[in-house]
């Protein structure tokens, strides 16, 4: 068995705790399935909005700006609530977390179908529903990088084509529910599908780090990975406790070389756990049980990078996978000295959620002009995002195609982003890959086809319209992380992205509504993809020079970085 230095008690230092290292396989795979499974529910149920609605529009007497704010609240709740969903997952964990989402917005779904008003269902379908989606999403992201370190962008691309799965599956299954029964009973059905993402969430195990028991006597005693079950005994000629351990792979649940210990006294059970991952008491005398150590997530600073590892120069530079690993996490803070469970209960509820919002995200980013500049990107592109998912299935149906075929325009759609995606990742990875440039490419195309789509007049255009559209959003949402880490870093990759996800999520509000009050002003639905293409084309555009931004802002924070060395940063791209 591996020696270790002898550690106090209740603190482990954290540059020799050892983090628990991903296994790249075996139970990842059912994560991933998990994730991909969710995502097909959250998105398949967002994407496919514009088939609700004409019926929604029809039911309630509104006009074309108020009905759109159900689907525009929806969207937009599920993508702001994200930094207070993190603040959720480290205290809770992802399964927990993502289990009550299911069942909050399968609930909420099913009650909004009782609605009087379109006010009321815009509060239970589209601000209920939406946070119960939001507490699912997120987790949904989290555990695959969780599980993945070289195989991560394979994971990722796994599970994100959840999302053009549920597109292209619900938009047919909804037109076709609708033709059976009403926008209600097809809801109650949908609210089922959902609820199934209970059970997907309960697959999010996470990883152990240690674990340890205590016995009624104080004397505490290492517990085996994997069965939550202690195996100690005592020698009942002896007053002394003895632990009779195996050695196992944290990861793995596994028995290195099938070594058996046998350790006398606290201090050695001390060391055995230092020497296997972070130690964790239960601090109370007298109590029977045990209690794993997990360290959550969101601990991980590339835990929201999409790309493979591989391409970081974090990994590059580390001596091993395994101090790679050990590098990303940042320190347990409830392991700290002087930051435990004891110290944060005299803390005022108020203190505690600011210091957990603090802990999600860094407000400094908002004085960096390269963050800003590309949070204004993301916030224009997703002003125009939703409004072909929302106004392409009434827009057919006023050129008298059958809601069959207007819904199939959203399933084609669900097709090319999950196309794109898996050939998006498998770009990123390359070197001579400029992800920056693909991305504002990627968004300007799309912006000018949708400009254009009043112009197009039969049902063959739309169709291409929808797979260049379906392609570029696809650009868009692969390589946010990967653009985040190359101009802002690895270590404030879940700061930005938390902000950038929230910039999103207010757009999402507006952008919809906006664009159906356009509508209503001129009578047809052509100004309204005027202004989604703009924004679309908009946010590319004013990406263009944000990698040298960037260079410029690094050399401002850095003065003896010389002009050449600067000029070398935006050559090497």
């Amino acid at each position: 068995m591996a020696k270790a230095e002898p550690a106090d008690v209740g603190q482990a230092k954290s540059p020799g705790t050892p983090a628990p290292r991903p296994p790249d396989g075996g139970w990842g795979w059912v994560v991933t399935f998990s994730s991909f499974m969710i995502s097909v529910l959250v998105d398949g149920v967002c994407f496919s909005q514009g088939i609700f609605f004409n019926r929604f529009m029809e039911h309630f007497g509104a006009n074309k700006a108020t009905t759109s704010w159900i689907g525009s609240v929806l969207n937009g709740s599920y993508l702001i609530i994200g930094p207070g969903v993190s603040m959720l997952v480290n205290k809770y964990g992802c399964r927990p977390v993502a289990i009550t989402g299911a069942v909050v917005s399968s609930v909420a779904l099913f009650v909004s179908t009782f609605s009087t008003n379109i006010a009321l269902l815009t509060f239970t379908y589209g601000f209920l529903g939406g946070l119960g989606f939001g507490l699912m999403y997120l987790p949904a992201i989290v555990m695959v990088g969780y599980y993945f370190d070289k195989r991560r962008a394979l994971a990722t691309g796994i599970a994100c084509c959840g999302s053009g799965i549920g597109t292209f599956v619900f938009a047919p299954l909804s037109e076709f529910l609708l033709g059976e029964y009403n926008w209600q009973g097809t809801t109650w059905i949908m609210s089922g599908l959902v609820l199934n993402g209970a059970i997907f969430s309960m697959f999010y195990r996470p990883l152990p780090a240690a674990t340890c028991a205590h016995s009624d006597n104080s004397d505490m005693q290492l517990a085996e990975m994997g069965d939550n079950k202690p195996i100690y005994s005592k020698n009942r000629k002896s007053a002394e406790p003895m632990v009779r351990s195996r050695s196992y792979d944290m990861n793995l649940n596994k028995p290195l070389n099938g070594q058996v210990s046998v350790i006398k006294g606290q201090s050695d059970i001390a060391r055995l756990a230092h020497s296997h991952g972070t130690l964790v008491q239960d601090g109370k005398h007298g109590h029977q049980g045990h209690k794993h150590s997990y360290l959550q997530p969101l601990e991980r600073k590339d835990i929201f990078y999409s790309g493979s590892i591989k391409n970081l120069k974090e990994f590059t530079q580390a001596g091993s996978e395994k101090e790679y690993t050990q590098a990303v996490f940042t320190s347990h803070q409830s392991l700290q000295p002087g930051r435990g469970k004891e110290q944060e209960g005299d803390l005022s509820p108020c203190t505690r959620a600011a210091r957990g919002l603090l802990s999600v995200f860094d407000i400094s980013l908002l004085k960096s002009p390269t963050f800003l500049l590309y949070g204004i990107s993301c916030f224009l592109c997703m002003m125009g995002f939703f409004v072909p998912f929302t106004y392409i299935p009434p827009m057919a149906l006023d050129m008298d195609i059958s809601l069959k075929d207007a819904a199939f325009l959203i399933s084609i759609i669900g097709i090319t982003n999950t196309v794109g995606r898996v050939v998006v990742g498998f770009v990123s990875d390359q070197t001579w890959a400029d992800c920056l440039l693909i991305n504002n490419i990627a968004l300007i195309i799309a912006g000018v086809a949708t400009i254009l789509v009043p112009f197009y007049g039969s049902y063959g255009l739309l169709s291409a319209y929808v797979a260049i559209f379906g392609l570029g959003i696809a650009v868009f949402v692969s390589l946010r992380s990967i653009i985040m880490v190359e101009l802002m870093g690895l270590e404030r990759l879940t700061s930005a992205f938390g902000l950038v996800i929230m910039f999103q999520g207010m757009s999402s509000y507006i952008g919809a509504p906006i664009a159906g009050a356009i509508a209503d002003t001129f009578g047809s639905y052509n100004a309204a993809f005027y202004l989604s293409g703009a924004t679309l084309a908009m946010s590319g555009i004013i990406c263009l020079p944000l990698r040298k931004l960037a260079a410029w802002e690094r050399s401002r924070e850095q003065p003896h970085v010389s002009g050449a060395e600067t000029h070398a940063m935006l050559d090497s791209h």
